[in-house]
């Protein structure tokens, strides 16, 4: 899937600084290693954009990653329309897979809350 380098989506989807598109936005790769899952730089190591823009900024996210969650739930509800006798075993495989995709909803809603306030400009310089 090719998604153009200077859009939105492409930082959101390579979690990736929103102003320069180069710097990763997560210390760690792995959303799983719960101790250092939502661990940021203080700044892109490309372009230097401060990645803590105020105190509790990311509080915002939780707004990006509601309707994240919401959506994944109902999507996931839609067996249950055809296969109402498996009310209760499909409940449990939604719980589990949101549960086990919450590290991941959790960093795509912080890519996108900076996202709507920082916009992208490509760097022009040498990468640190």
């Amino acid at each position: 899937m090719f998604i153009n380098k200077e859009t939105k989506l492409y930082s959101i989807v390579h979690l990736k600084c929103p102003k320069c598109h180069e710097g990763n936005l997560f210390l760690e790769s792995n959303a799983w290693n719960f101790n250092t899952m939502l661990d940021m730089p203080d700044k892109c190591k490309t372009c230097d954009q401060d990645f803590r823009i105020e105190p509790g900024f990311y509080t915002g996210a939780l707004w990006v990653n509601y309707p994240l969650v919401i959506i994944s739930a109902l999507i996931l509800m839609i067996p249950t329309l055809f296969y109402p006798d498996f009310l209760t075993l499909n409940l449990s495989i939604m719980v589990i897979v949101m549960l086990s995709l919450q590290p991941v909803f959790m960093r795509y809603g912080r890519a996108m809350w900076i996202n709507i306030f920082v916009h992208y400009k490509p760097f022009k310089g040498k990468s640190k």
